[in-house]
């Protein structure tokens, strides 16, 4: 349907009952900005102005953004379009509304499309004839009923797709798009024994037990599959695997400052070596002074790291199929897609992570339902946790991670996830409890380290957080931008304002609001008119800061009364009044 047309009455009517029923299902009507974005546009299309309908005036009409609205910094648009497609996506595989016609909102585009309802009923027409009248008034009969064979070769072939649904749900993705699309498989380990060769009784025991304790530490990870293998990988395994099996072997051998443990990981298929890590444990009056689980445990934070290179494979391969709508992504590239998220979010597209987690509510997957649950309270951050639809965002996204944790109560993952949107909603100290908790069943996630370390910092914390932080930082190579809160934020609070900015230039990205308040503070303490100039628009931009003031959005995270006094004397000198620091503006 060609965008300006301007559709017949009986067209209108059968959209308007489709966009009525579906601003009354329960999910939309808890949102009344998806609600709103979705009228907007449909009656823009019903009316031929679809031409009008850019990122532009939809945040201007819709969301109320200021007539200097950048669409390329700020991306509630295409955030909420997201959002608003995967809501319409559910209400049509749920089979839901009676119209006989369907809302259909195309990826890259915001103008609608409207499809006729395949199975319905034409819509009555409005001179009240019923949907059986012809033209001319008369009533059509009906159509014969059909033999018994043909009722027989039916009922077989609906049995037949049924019990292909069943057991190969992605068989209706796959031939629908021509070749089935085969995804990354979650990564088997294949763990050998050590060799010890150090001579060493004292240390047998610490080279003995090692290749066990890292099948228990990776078979933590929900991402992650591992397996004591004794000498050789089964290739049964292998093949079974196609090709997503890794054989890792290691040695311990002495060291100058003590016992230093090398492992090898290698493709399972081909043998090539994949990565080799160290840990040195030195030696304290001739005793190591770190057990065998601390040995594992630093080995896994390195092989269970989303950036690690067990992961590598299927990080390219989302890379290359980030911009495609189908297929649906499988629970492991979908964990992984999470992680990039987390990386990457001002420039990662999220909509193939949205279509997964919300597939996983069907198909009762813990994980899935925990990064919903993310994705929910995110969405209700940027609403305003002030607002109705912020707060019901929050409480569904709290009741989707609640949801999470009974069906996988053992998930360092799912309790992490909780933990988040714990924050999104406000509320620190449950944040904090839910970090332990999934620390306490993984101690191993090395992004949620970097996590627990930030929320331990807001609370004032510090020697835990800065503890955290530095463990995660020691693992990662190139860490990912939210690695460098806890240093920006204690650099800032010491008094340290040139480190502060050096270093919150990379918190900006991962956390905007707060990073933006600190820079502004950094450049206020420096006297530093090129960063008051770079990140002071900005500053008053936030939607969020405009809405309560600076400080009180602010206080309803950072808890440690010395790093917010850092912060508010910083944009004092910054330039910025009193009443845009107290006060909404």
């Amino acid at each position: 349907m060609p965008e300006g047309r301007v559709y017949a009455e009986d067209e209108q009517l059968a959209v308007r009952q489709a966009l009525e029923e579906l601003l009354a299902w329960p999910p939309m009507a808890r949102s009344p900005r998806l609600s709103a974005f979705l009228s907007y546009i449909v009656d823009a299309a019903l009316t031929g102005r679809s031409d009008s309908v850019k990122a532009y005036s939809i945040a201007v009409d819709v969301f109320g953004r200021e007539e200097n609205f950048d669409p390329q910094s700020d991306p509630i648009v295409r955030v909420q379009a997201r959002r608003l497609r995967g809501l319409i996506e559910e209400y049509d595989k749920l089979d839901l509304g009676s119209a006989s016609m369907r809302i259909v909102l195309p990826v890259g585009r915001y103008v609608p499309d409207f499809v006729p309802r395949e199975d319905s009923r034409p819509a009555v027409g409005t001179d009240g004839k019923g949907p059986d009248s012809a033209e001319d008034g008369t009533v059509s009969r009906p159509p014969q009923s059909p033999s018994r064979s043909i009722w027989v070769a039916g009922a077989a072939a609906a049995l037949l797709l049924i019990a292909s649904l069943y057991f190969w749900p992605e068989l209706g993705q796959r031939t629908a798009s021509g070749p089935a699309v085969v995804q990354p498989v979650m990564p088997l380990v294949i763990i050998e024994d050590f060799e010890n060769l150090t001579d060493d009784q004292r240390s047998t025991p610490l080279v003995a037990g090692l290749a066990l304790e890292l099948v228990t530490d990776l078979n933590q990870f929900s991402d992650l599959s591992a397996r004591y293998g004794g000498p050789q990988a089964d290739p049964r395994e292998v093949e079974r695997a196609n090709g997503g099996v890794y054989v890792l072997s290691g040695v311990a051998r002495r060291s100058p400052r003590g016992i230093l443990y090398s492992i090898l990981l290698q493709d399972a298929p081909t043998r090539s070596v994949v990565a080799t890590f160290e840990v040195e444990v030195p030696l304290d009056d001739g005793a190591p002074n770190m057990n065998l689980q601390d040995v594992s445990e630093q080995f896994s934070l390195r092989l269970g790291s989303p950036r690690g290179p067990l992961h590598k494979s299927a990080r390219s391969w989302i890379e290359e199929h980030a911009a495609e709508d189908d297929p649906v992504l499988e629970p492991y590239p979908c964990l992984v897609a999470y992680g990039m998220f987390r990386e990457q979010r001002t420039i990662f597209d999220a909509g193939g992570l949205e279509r997964c987690a919300r597939q996983s509510m069907t198909e009762e997957w813990p994980e899935g339902a925990a990064i919903l649950a993310f994705l929910t309270a995110e969405e209700g951050w940027r609403a305003g946790t002030d607002t109705a639809e912020g707060a019901a965002l929050i409480d569904e996204a709290r009741e989707l991670a609640q949801r999470a944790i009974a069906m996988e109560p053992t998930s360092g993952f799912n309790w992490a996830l909780r933990a988040q949107v714990a924050f999104l909603a406000g509320d620190v100290g449950r944040a904090r409890d839910d970090y332990n908790t999934a620390v306490q069943l993984n101690p191993a996630m090395v992004d949620v380290l970097a996590d627990y370390g930030y929320v331990e910092s807001l609370n004032g914390n510090w020697e835990t957080a800065r503890a955290l932080s530095q463990r995660a930082l020691s693992v990662e190579v190139n860490p990912p931008d939210f690695y460098s809160i806890v240093p920006a934020l204690w650099a800032m609070r010491q008094g340290d304002y040139a480190q502060a900015a050096a270093v919150g230039e990379r918190m900006v990205s991962a956390v905007p609001d707060l990073g933006t308040a600190v820079m502004v503070a950094a450049g206020g303490q420096l006297r530093d008119a090129e960063i008051i100039n770079a990140y002071l628009p900005r500053l008053l931009a936030s939607q969020r800061f405009r809405r309560l003031g600076i400080m009180p959005a602010l206080r309803q995270h950072v808890l440690d009364p010395d790093l917010l006094r850092a912060i508010s004397s910083g944009i004092i000198s910054a330039g910025v009044p009193l009443d845009r620091l107290a006060n909404p503006f």
